[in-house]
């Protein structure tokens, strides 16, 4: 599936500002001014001065001129969408979350416009609040079988989701598990959001698929087996036909050594796909033939491993391990292999915190933001964890060790034990809640 269309959200607001204009344009004449360099541009007022994501504002002054492409607005120092300027109002749209909120989940934000080279800032701050909600994208709470239906949102039906990518196009790849049988009836299947449609793409797998991961050029996913040397390739260039393939050993590698291989994550250094099977060795294998060669060994050898790349730091890969219950970074140029958060001793519990005193309780599937801040589903406690690059772990939503199914805001959202996470362009956050047999999308904002 191609996104056929913007955000709705997007469209939404623009069609409202653009209402807005409008409106006040045919209610009262308003004068047409061009921006004049020989004079200054003054700022009066503006409103409203609180909001949130997409909030619609309207910036009072003199001399802004009408020309929007020569107009820049930023809230907090964040750029936000200018709509349209008659030379005394300017019609904007608020960034998403221009920054860290405070313990009251809100941002205190300047707003500044920038006209000729020159950046002026309101004396009044935008009060920014941050909102997390959880919603139910597909799926159907509590359901037992193995039923899997396709169509529209609404129509489809999944056993449990277990992993997740999305390429550029909001396409999400979804894993799912049999519930009744190891080998049998393993699928994946494609969600897109934006265009209420889900379809199969592999009606029966074999062995499970563990966690996709999609290629830097945001067409091509790998999805490794759970078992043994083998793997699928799908791509949108050829409509997401599956192909079956095997990893093979490197020259000057006699044999590669896998028992369970549960993600492949992608280096932009080098081009190659990392894996670690649950031995505890770390290969890599170049995606145009396969071959495979050992990078490192003994690392946590008998856990479970979920790994991803930092997108500040490229050399650097994240791993969380299931078994051992902590967070390590390992970087690929140095071999350094260090705990972020989480117990040295693999002791098991929920507690947020820094470092080493955080616990976690089968950490599986996690993503990062653009700011490098991990996003894990922490499957037994039932909820998603955030680690910020010098290790302070929070809960995102859920609560800690409580299962169940609702939607909505931190306070009441709860899961049965999550298993996969993956991001948009957008930040919306996407959710293989396992036990609960349904997709959770959830939006920071």
């Amino acid at each position: 599936m191609k996104k056929s269309f913007t955000k709705t959200i997007h469209l939404g607001v623009f069609s409202s500002a653009l209402l807005l204009i409008s409106w006040g344009c045919s209610d009262k004449k308003e004068a047409v001014e061009e921006y004049d360099p020989s004079q200054p541009v003054e700022l009066t007022d503006y409103y409203p001065t609180e909001g949130g994501v997409a909030t619609q504002m309207i910036l009072n002054g003199k001399n802004f001129g009408t020309d929007i492409s020569k107009i820049n607005v930023y809230v907090n120092g964040f750029p936000a969408t200018v709509v349209s300027s008659n030379g005394e109002k300017i019609y904007v749209i608020c960034p998403r979350k221009p920054g860290e909120g405070n313990e009251e989940s809100q941002i205190i934000c300047d707003v500044e416009v920038e006209i000729g080279g020159k950046r002026l800032s309101y004396n009044t701050p935008f009060i920014y609040t941050i909102k997390t909600v959880v919603t139910t994208v597909c799926g159907t709470p509590g359901k037992m079988d193995d039923e899997v239906t396709t169509g529209t949102l609404a129509q489809t039906i999944i056993t449990h989701p277990t992993y997740l990518a999305i390429d550029a196009d909001n396409n999400m790849i979804v894993s799912l598990r049999n519930n009744n049988s190891y080998y049998n009836n393993n699928k994946v299947i494609l969600v897109n959001e934006d265009e209420d449609q889900s379809r199969l793409l592999i009606p029966d797998t074999g062995a499970p698929l563990n966690q996709p991961c999609m290629l830097d050029n945001g067409t091509t996913v790998y999805i490794p087996t759970d078992n043994g040397d083998d793997f699928w390739v799908m791509s949108s260039e050829n409509m997401w036909s599956p192909m079956k393939q095997n990893l093979k050993p490197a020259q000057g590698q006699s044999s590669i050594t896998i028992d369970f291989k549960h993600s492949f994550a992608m280096c932009t250094v080098d081009g190659y796909m990392y894996f670690r099977p649950k031995n505890g060795i770390l290969y890599k294998f170049d995606p145009a033939t396969n071959l495979t060669q050992l990078i490192d060994n003994n690392l946590m050898s008998s856990s479970d491993c979920y790994m991803t790349f930092s997108k500040k730091n490229p050399n650097m890969l994240y791993m969380a391990y299931t078994n051992s219950n902590n967070i390590y970074s390992y970087d690929i140029k140095s071999k350094s292999h260090k705990l972020i958060a989480g117990s040295a001793s693999g002791t098991p519990g929920y507690l947020d915190g820094n470092g080493n005193t955080a616990l976690f309780n089968e950490p599986r599937q996690l993503i990062l933001d653009e700011n490098d801040d991990i996003y894990i589903a922490d499957t037994n406690n039932h909820c998603i964890r955030k680690v910020t690059p010098d290790g302070k772990v929070s809960t995102v939503i859920g609560q800690g060790g409580e299962s169940g199914y609702r939607d909505g805001d931190p306070e009441v959202a709860l899961f049965n034990r999550p298993f996969g996470v993956c991001i948009n362009n957008d930040g919306i956050i996407y959710v293989a809640d396992y036990d609960n047999y349904v997709i959770r999308r959830l939006a920071i904002e």
